[in-house]
């Protein structure tokens, strides 16, 4: 019994550690990335603008470029 007791307060002190430290922790963060196009912004607009072209540089594409993708076109009147 003496040793369940011990555990107890061992789990309940690791507990209580990682509350007390939370609290100190930041609470924000930011992360950032950029990307520098030497091209004008129109002719880098007019190449994004298009879904067909954004496959050219997405991360899932890349992973598996053998997914099976369908673009549906609805149009609004």
């Amino acid at each position: 019994m003496k040793i369940l007791k011990r555990i107890l307060f061992v789990i309940l002190g690791l507990i209580a550690l990682l509350l007390i430290v939370a609290i100190f922790v930041p609470k924000d963060y930011a992360i950032t990335k950029e990307v520098v196009i030497n091209k004008p912004v129109a002719e880098v607009f007019n190449y994004v603008k298009y879904l067909k072209n954004q496959d050219n540089y997405s991360i899932w594409n890349q992973i598996d470029p053998g997914m099976k993708k369908a673009i549906r076109v609805r149009m609004v009147q």
